[in-house]
């Protein structure tokens, strides 16, 4: 008889033996039987608190919880990527280095598809055309000052006072 088969028939005896006492035994609490390392008492009244322990346990559905792990995880990635987007609609990331050496002037739409963009480089303003097709440059021009218009200050407080400051600077113009 090989060391494995004797202790199965161990554990079928040992679990037999609880079951008639009035007990209940687990897997794990009949492999401890085998090993020697039961807890020192009443066998019966051991299993029967491990069993009482484990009927408190919630059942764990392999297929429900994997559904509800890839839901959650879709709904994260699906929250980040739809904040990122916010972010770009609403300006608040900035695309390119924050002290760049090239910094967009003015813009005005001349139609659906073409601008006339004024860009400061360096010391020097390029006014260029710019179509789906090309960018033209059409004039050149040394750098010049701020115009008479007041600076804007730095936007300050919360998002109610911010918009109430938007909405009452776009009513002025």
């Amino acid at each position: 008889m090989t060391a494995a088969s004797r202790r199965s028939a161990a554990a079928a005896r040992i679990a037999s033996g609880i079951v008639l006492t009035g007990g209940a035994a687990t897997g794990a609490q009949a492999a401890d039987a085998v090993r020697g390392t039961a807890p020192a008492g009443n066998p019966a009244s051991s299993a029967a608190a491990s069993h009482a322990f484990a009927s408190n346990a919630p059942a764990i559905s392999s297929s429900g919880s994997l559904a509800q792990a890839g839901l959650g995880l879709f709904a994260v990635i699906a929250l980040i990527l739809g904040m990122a987007w916010v972010a770009r609609r609403t300006g608040l990331v900035r695309h390119g280095a924050g002290n760049a050496s090239i910094k967009v002037v003015n813009s005005l739409a001349l139609g659906t598809r073409q601008k006339v963009v004024t860009v400061e480089v360096g010391d020097t303003w390029l006014v260029l055309g710019v179509s789906p097709n090309e960018i033209r440059p059409l004039h050149t021009l040394p750098a010049q000052p701020d115009s008479g218009a007041p600076p804007t200050p730095p936007m300050q407080g919360g998002f109610g006072e911010r918009l109430m400051r938007a909405m009452q600077e776009n009513l002025k113009k």
